[in-house]
């Protein structure tokens, strides 16, 4: 079976936007999530994955700064919606996380795992180690939606309301970002897509939330 288009997310949804410091206070920190760290290690051993994973991927090129942001956001990323979770009282199980993967490898992927996570590291620089925690923010990001905007299908109206619960969230909980990883003087940290087929990087200085690319086939 070939693999069928990926569905697209509808709207960027712009999660937060802040000011970041320097991590002054961290040794060894890439960033910093209110009390939770990801360590320069941390990143390192994700892109170390992604470009392994890559190597065995036909028609693929590694890029390590493209790898190192898309690790340091996602990890990032991880963090604050853990976080969201523990406010919110939202509780993710290891057999959720299955279920859901497994439904996009069986109606996207024709039932074969590894044709996921090709696609995911050649499109998105997520690494199949990465695909679980990825799994879970989407589910975390599930519950909260299915809380602040229950019912409400029009697109526009779900990314006002997400960013309205996740602006004042993201601002008390504290989030840093390392300068040596780049100037990153706003975060934008979204979408979470439904088909794990994008991590968004963080745009440049005063810039806007990267769009989503488009589908392949």
């Amino acid at each position: 079976m070939s693999t069928t288009r990926l569905r697209r997310t509808a709207a960027v949804v712009a999660l937060a936007v802040l000011a970041l410091t320097g991590c002054s206070n961290q040794a060894g920190a890439a960033s910093v999530v209110g009390d939770q760290v990801v360590t320069d290690a941390d990143v390192a051993s994700v892109v170390e994955q992604t470009q392994a994973q890559l190597a065995a991927v036909p028609g693929t090129t590694f890029d390590e700064k493209v790898a190192t942001t898309a690790a340091l956001t996602m990890q990032t990323r991880h963090l604050i919606l853990d976080a969201v979770a523990r406010q919110e009282g939202i509780t993710v199980t290891q057999g959720q996380v299955d279920a859901f993967i497994k439904n996009i490898v069986d109606t996207q992927f024709g039932g074969k795992a590894q044709a996921l996570y090709d696609n995911l590291v050649s499109q998105g620089n997520v690494p199949a180690g990465q695909v679980p925690a990825a799994a879970r923010d989407q589910i975390i990001y599930n519950a909260l939606m299915a809380k602040i905007a229950s019912g409400v299908t029009d697109t526009t109206a779900q990314s006002a309301a997400f960013t309205k619960y996740m602006t004042p969230f993201v601002a008390q909980l504290g989030v840093e970002v390392a300068p040596r990883y780049g100037t990153w003087n706003v975060f934008a940290l979204g979408p979470v897509p439904d088909d794990l087929s994008f991590v968004p990087a963080a745009p440049a200085s005063g810039g806007r939330p990267q769009p989503l690319p488009n589908p392949v086939n």
